[in-house]
């Protein structure tokens, strides 16, 4: 799936701190971890390029205030779209 319609994805400004995913997975589960999150972090060795994306069982937290995802990035790496 592409980025969700209500966040915009800088993944320059990511720390890898995996608050999305663990926001994400509890979301969709009642509790923390990140097997089951929508939103994943892969860290490229080659490249040093760290990107950020999303899966089919993303509903962009239908039943949330805002995606949680967002709400959780301190670093600013995904934002909602103003």
């Amino acid at each position: 799936m592409s980025q969700p319609v209500k966040v915009v994805v800088e993944p320059e400004l990511c720390t890898a701190c995996r608050a999305c995913e663990l926001a994400c997975h509890y979301h969709h589960n009642g509790r923390f971890g990140t097997s089951r999150a929508s939103v994943r972090l892969r860290y490229d060795a080659d490249t040093s390029e760290l990107a950020i994306t999303f899966d089919d069982t993303c509903d962009q937290c239908a039943d949330e205030a805002e995606p949680l995802c967002a709400h959780f990035c301190v670093a600013g790496a995904i934002r909602i779209r103003p």
